[in-house]
């Protein structure tokens, strides 16, 4: 219904506009094309006055007695030698700039040259910058016609063009002239007033059909295209230029096309507004199903205690009521639910704590350890101290720790592991000084270390020989040192090694962090170890396996300086 309405209000809007676009097209042809006429004839008329100005100027230069003997007197002059030079020059000078100060603008430049081409400018301009073109612009002056201006035409000087007028100064007294008036006016000021008109291209014509200024697609001539354009020229009186100017069709259609535009953006304007206002209103009407669909999407997601608004005694209001009730409902039994699992969760809390007891085991096994103290057993005090050790570290296993003291808990658990495979096990920790404050993650070495003592000793001894006799000896080195960004973690042991194939696919599966247990061996708890290097120093973090000079294995642990925080020189301030 609303899509049905609006086309009513479109389709006799879009009519009215055509109609109205083809009664208005000739009018506004007509309109256009004297507005266009009358523009010309201004800026014709300021043509006109600055020829005028030239005129007059000329004719004053020509016409005054005084200045024609000062300008005798200064005929001959190729620079100033004396002071009677200078004080006709000082006489010509004052007069001509009061004579250009009152007449001209300032894009139009007069010079007067005498017969031996002394150049005074009228102005402040550089006489330097005329000498060059003197010969040009006087081939086109004739010295026969002093009574008459003469055109001469566009010069290019230094980049910027200018049209020059000449008028020769004659002496009835010498009979041959005493100097030329060089009037000219800058390129820039024609193309200055030209650019008033917009929309179509226009030039000015000087009396023979050159271009002085504007467009340059247009020619005098050029009358063949009246038909495809719309034309219209001004000739100036004074000196028979002529202002041109031609729009295509293409333009005067752009012109007509904008019209039509601007219609049609106003009668879509109108349909935009009155399609939020029916949209408006529309909305106002299903407000209270929108709320309802709100109200359960909050209550989805966790906001038990939002409700409807109940309003008025309608079948809404009925629906509203209903929905309330059965929130309530469902608000109490998701409440009854959280109340049992928490119940369950407390007792299985309580079974468990019951069950392990750590506290009442670690008094326990400190009573032991200072019995033994006092019959003086301290190997197996230092068993139990050990043991101690690790199960405390076991209860804090979430907590952080220094790599020192990470170090030392590795002690205490090759302890342990020597009372139970009764192999003698040396342990060698080199940790750089200043990375032994390092915040690390407890038992992040343990199952490396225990892989080492299980599988590299456990099942295989290792010969060494030395000079003179043959011993046995397991040795687990842990290393920790930096090099460039990078911190390196190394635990290296001597043990029986592993074959090639094997070690390849243990680097694989701790480098893509697979839960999947490998059936080609049975070290799953480094795949652990590589999950939980990732989550504490991020996934730069890599554990990497590689034979060693020992025949044995070195498990490599590389962190990033960034992951930690900070560099190196920061770690004695984070310690705790």
């Amino acid at each position: 219904m609303l899509l049905s309405f609006m086309l009513f209000i479109i389709v006799p809007m879009v009519a009215v506009s055509v109609q109205s676009f083809y009664l208005i097209k000739e009018s506004m042809l007509d309109k256009l094309h004297a507005t266009n006429e009358n523009m010309l004839n201004v800026i014709g008329a300021e043509f006109s006055k600055t020829i005028d100005d030239a005129t007059f100027a000329s004719h004053y230069i020509v016409n005054d007695a005084g200045f024609k003997t000062s300008l005798r007197q200064f005929a001959e002059v190729k620079q100033l030698n004396s002071f009677a030079d200078y004080e006709n020059f000082s006489q010509i000078k004052a007069v001509f700039s009061l004579i250009n100060s009152k007449t001209l603008n300032r894009q139009t430049h007069m010079y007067l040259i005498n017969r031996q081409q002394f150049i005074i400018p009228s102005g402040e301009d550089e006489p330097a910058k005329l000498l060059p073109h003197l010969p040009v612009l006087y081939s086109k002056i004739n010295f026969q016609q002093p009574e008459r201006l003469q055109w001469l035409g566009l010069l290019e000087e230094d980049g910027a063009s200018k049209y020059y007028i000449a008028r020769v100064v004659y002496d009835r007294v010498s009979k041959t002239h005493t100097a030329v008036l060089l009037i000219g006016i800058e390129q820039s000021y024609f193309e200055n007033a030209l650019q008033a008109v917009k929309s179509w291209d226009v030039t000015l014509l000087d009396d023979q059909g050159k271009r002085i200024a504007g467009s340059t697609q247009l020619l005098a001539s050029a009358t063949d295209k009246m038909d495809s354009r719309m034309r219209s020229e001004v000739v100036l009186s004074k000196n028979g230029w002529k202002l041109v100017y031609e729009m295509s069709n293409n333009t005067f259609r752009g012109i007509f096309s904008r019209t039509l535009y601007i219609g049609f953006a106003e009668v879509m304007l109108f349909v935009i507004i009155f399609s939020l206002f029916a949209l408006l209103v529309s909305k106002r009407l299903h407000r209270p199903i929108e709320q309802l669909q709100q109200v359960a999407g909050q209550f989805g997601n966790g906001k038990l205690d939002v409700r409807l608004q109940v309003k008025g005694e309608d079948e809404l209001a009925a629906v509203s009521k209903t929905f309330n009730l059965m929130l309530d409902q469902l608000q109490q039994s998701i409440y009854e639910m959280e109340r049992q699992q928490e119940q369950r969760r407390v007792l299985e809390l309580e079974a468990l704590f019951m069950q392990i007891r750590p506290h009442f085991l670690l008094n326990t096994l400190n009573s032991i350890k200072c019995s033994l103290m006092l019959q003086e057993d301290r190997l197996h005090s230092g068993m139990i101290d050990s043991l101690m050790s690790l199960l405390r570290a076991y209860m804090k296993f979430n907590t952080l720790a220094t790599l020192q003291e990470e170090c030392d808990l590795m002690a205490h658990y090759i302890d342990i592991m020597q009372m139970r495979s009764d192999i003698p096990i040396q342990l060698q920790v080199d940790v750089e000084s200043p990375l032994q404050l390092l915040k690390f993650p407890k038992l992040l070495l343990q199952p490396l270390v225990e892989n080492a003592i299980i599988h590299g000793f456990v099942d295989t001894d290792i010969d060494l020989e030395g000079d003179d006799t043959q011993w046995k000896q397991s040795q687990i080195w842990i290393s920790v040192y930096q090099d460039t960004d990078t911190i390196f973690i190394e635990v290296a042991d001597n043990g029986a090694g592993m074959e090639a194939a094997m070690l390849h696919r243990l680097n694989e599966s701790v480098l893509r962090c697979s839960d999947e247990p490998d059936p080609s061996y049975e070290r799953v708890g480094l795949v652990n170890v590589a999950q939980r290097l990732k989550l504490s120093f991020g996934s730069e973090a890599t554990l990497s396996f590689t034979h060693n000079k020992y025949n044995g294995i070195t498990a490599r642990m590389q962190i990033p300086v960034t992951s930690i925080g900070g560099t190196t020189s920061d770690i004695q301030s984070d310690a705790y």
